[in-house]
C-alpha cells in the first residue's frame, strides 16, 4: 500500500470528526491498522483484511484507467457505425476484428466487477477503502447495472447468429444493449480527472501542453465526435425505413432518402452490406454541411420520418457550431494573447530606437561592456523575456513579489498561501545555509519568500544593488554572470555559472556602510532571472531566530569581513 494512503488512514483513524455512513467504515477499517514494536522508521504498516483493496494511487489502478478511457473512446464511435452505417457486417466478415471487439467488451466486463475493489475519495476528500462501502455506493448509484448491461456479450451472440444464418446478416434488437456502453461516456471526466489527480506521468504531460493547443485538441475531437454520430444517425434513418437490410432491392424500392439520392454511374455506392464505407463517407458528408449550414442540398430527405430526425439534427448542429465557433475564438484569444503583446510591446521599442539622438555611444558614456548598439540589446531583452520567462511578463516592471507573478496566491487562504509560497522558493532558500530549514521554521521561511522579488537582467547588464530595495541576496534561477569588487572591466576576477545556486551569502550579511567600493557587482553575460532576497528581510528573519546568527550567520558575517578588509585599496582603483 503506498505510503500516502498508510498516512492518510492513520491521519483520519484520529479524527474525531468522523461522521457516521461512509466515514464511520473509515475509521472502523483504519482501527485494524497495527504499528509493530521495533524502529518506526522501517515500520511496515499490515492493513488487516485490506489485501484486495485497490487504492488510487496504485500504479496498476492508473494503467487501467487509462485503458479505460481508450476502450470508451473506441465504443463511442464504433457502436454508432455499426448500427447505423455496416450494421455489423465488417465486425462479423472479419475474424480479427471481431476478436478485438470481444477483447474490449471483456474488458468492459472485468471492469463492471473491478469497482467493487476500487477505494475511492468521497466529497471531503477521505479515503474510503471499506468494500462494504464500496459495494453499496456502487450498487445504490446504479451505476453496476448498468454497467454490467453495458458488459453484456451482444456481438457474441450477434455471430453466432449470422453464422446460424448462413452468413446473412439481418437486424436485431438485441443489439440495443450496446447503447448501455455509451452511458460510460458521461462518466469518461471522471475517468480523466482521477487521472490527473492520481497519476504523475499524466499529470506532467498535461501541465506541459500549451493551454491553446490542449483546448484546440479537444474541440477537433468534438467536432469529429458529433459528425460521426450525426452521419450514422442518419444512416440509420435509411436503414429503419428501408425494413432493417441494406439489400440493393429494398433499398431501391423503398422511398429512402439514400434511394432517392443513388445514380447508377462511378462514384459512390451507399447500397449493399458490402458498401458499408461509401456509405459512411455519404452519412458524414451530409452531417458536416449540415453542421457548418453549408447544405448543398444534393442530399435531402423523403419520407416524414426522415423529415422529422433531419429537423432534430439540424437543430442540434447549429447549437453545436455556435458552440464550437465561440469555444475557438476563445482559444485563439488564449494562445494569441502573449504573441499580440510581444508585437505590441516590440512596436513600442521599435518607436524607441527611432528617437535615439545618437545611434551609438561610447562605452565610456554608456557604461556598457557588451560592445553591443543599445537597440539590439533593447529588442533582444523583449524577446528572452518572453521566451524564457515563467511569470506573466506582461505585467508592468521588472521587479515582481511572488504575489504579482504568481496572482492566484492573493486568492487563497493564508495558509494555503503560505504553503504555496514555500512550494516556489524553498528548493532556493535551502541553498543558504543560515536560511536553511536547519534554524528557520516553515513560517519564517514562507516571511521571506512572500518578500522576495524576481529580477531579469539583460546580456551586459551590472547589478550591485537595489535602488528601492537596496543590496541583497541573488539566487540564480538561470543565466551566467562575472562578478567583480567594483563596476570597471579590468578587475573581473572570476567567472561562475550561477545557476541555481546562491551568490555570495556571506557577503550580504555585512553592513552597506563597510567598505562599500569593495562589495560585490554583478556583470551578466546572458539573459538571467534571479530572486532577489531583500537584506532587510535576511536581518529581520536572523533577528527572530538567536540560534541560526549565533551557530551560522555570525561566522559568515565575520568571514566576509576578514575578506573585505584584507583587500588592498591599490587592487581596487578605478582607471
Amino acid at each position: 500500500v503506498p505510503d500516502s494512503i498508510i498516512q492518510s488512514l492513520c491521519v483520519h483513524n484520529t479524527m474525531s470528526s468522523i461522521g457516521d455512513g461512509a466515514a464511520v467504515d473509515v475509521a472502523a477499517a483504519a482501527a485494524d491498522v497495527k504499528l509493530p514494536s521495533g524502529d518506526q522508521s522501517t515500520t511496515n504498516v499490515h492493513l488487516k483484511g485490506l489485501k484486495y483493496v485497490i487504492f488510487p494511487e496504485e500504479k496498476k489502478a492508473q494503467v487501467w484507467d487509462f485503458l479505460m478511457i481508450l476502450v470508451i473512446i473506441f465504443y463511442a464511435f464504433y457502436i454508432p457505425f455499426h448500427a447505423g452505417i455496416s450494421s455489423g457486417y465488417f465486425t462479423f466478415t472479419n475474424k480479427g476484428f471481431f476478436g478485438f471487439v470481444v477483447s474490449m467488451n471483456a474488458v468492459f466486463f472485468i471492469d463492471t466487477f473491478m469497482v467493487f475493489f476500487r477505494a475511492y475519495r468521497d466529497d471531503d476528500g477521505v479515503l474510503i477503502f471499506s468494500l462494504r462501502t464500496i459495494a453499496r455506493r456502487y450498487i445504490r448509484s446504479g451505476w453496476f447495472f448498468v454497467n454490467l448491461l453495458a458488459s453484456f456479450p451482444t456481438t457474441s451472440i450477434l455471430y453466432a447468429k449470422y453464422r446460424q444464418n448462413d452468413m446473412t446478416v439481418t437486424g436485431d434488437t438485441l443489439f440495443i444493449l450496446e447503447i448501455f456502453k455509451l452511458l460510460r461516456l458521461v462518466r469518461i471526466n471522471v475517468r480523466i480527472k482521477k487521472l490527473l489527480n492520481t497519476s504523475e506521468t499524466v499529470a506532467k504531460m498535461y501541465e506541459h501542453v500549451d493551454l491553446g493547443i490542449s483546448l484546440t485538441v479537444k474541440f477537433v475531437f468534438l467536432i469529429v465526435l458529433v459528425s460521426h454520430w450525426i452521419g450514422c444517425i442518419w444512416g440509420f434513418v435509411a436503414y429503419v425505413e428501408v425494413g432493417h437490410t441494406w439489400d440493393k432491392e429494398a433499398v431501391l424500392s423503398t422511398p429512402n432518402w439514400i434511394g432517392n439520392w443513388y445514380v447508377p454511374g462511378p462514384g459512390l455506392n451507399p447500397i449493399g452490406y458490402s458498401n458499408f464505407m461509401d456509405r459512411y463517407w455519404l452519412c458524414l458528408f451530409w452531417a458536416i454541411q449540415t453542421i457548418t449550414s453549408i447544405g448543398y442540398g444534393n442530399i435531402a430527405p423523403l419520407t416524414a420520418a426522415e423529415f422529422a430526425v433531419a429537423n432534430g439534427l439540424m437543430l442540434c448542429a447549429g447549437i453545436f457550431w455556435a458552440y464550437v465557433i465561440g469555444s475557438l475564438v476563445d482559444v485563439v484569444a488564449v494562445s494569441s494573447k502573449l504573441q499580440n503583446e510581444y508585437v505590441t510591446r516590440m512596436d513600442e521599442a521599435n518607436q524607441l530606437v527611432k528617437n535615439f539622438q545618437d545611434s551609438k555611444l561610447p562605452e565610456s558614456v554608456t557604461g556598457s561592456t557588451t560592445g553591443v548598439k543599445a537597440s539590439t540589446r533593447v529588442r533582444r531583452f523583449l524577446t528572452n523575456q518572453k521566451e524564457h520567462s515563467t511569470k506573466n511578463w506582461m505585467n508592468d516592471g521588472n521587479s515582481l513579489t511572488i504575489s504579482e507573478e504568481f496572482p492566484t496566491l492573493d486568492l487563497l487562504s493564508p495558509e494555503l498561501r503560505r504553503e504555496c509560497a514555500l512550494h516556489l522558493t524553498h528548493a532556493y532558500l535551502e541553498t543558504v545555509p543560515y536560511l536553511s530549514s536547519k534554524y528557520l521554521s516553515p513560517d519564517d521561511q514562507a516571511e521571506i519568500a512572500l518578500q522576495c522579488r524576481t529580477l531579469e537582467f539583460a546580456a551586459g547588464e551590472h547589478f550591485s544593488s537595489h535602488p528601492e530595495f537596496g543590496r541583497g541576496l541573488l539566487i540564480f534561477k538561470n543565466g551566467f554572470a562575472f562578478t567583480s569588487r567594483n563596476l570597471t572591466k579590468t578587475n573581473l576576477n572570476w567567472t561562475r555559472d550561477q545557476g541555481g545556486h546562491a551568490a555570495d551569502a556571506n557577503e550580504v550579511l555585512v553592513e552597506d556602510e563597510y567598505y562599500k567600493e569593495k562589495q560585490i557587482a554583478y556583470h551578466f553575460i546572458s539573459f538571467s532571472k534571479v530572486l532577489f532576497v531583500p537584506r532587510s528581510a535576511i536581518m529581520n528573519a536572523l533577528g527572530k531566530n538567536p540560534v541560526a546568527w549565533k551557530e551560522c550567520a555570525r561566522w559568515r558575517y565575520f568571514r566576509a569581513t576578514l575578506i573585505l578588509f584584507s583587500l588592498k585599496d591599490d587592487e581596487l582603483k578605478i582607471p
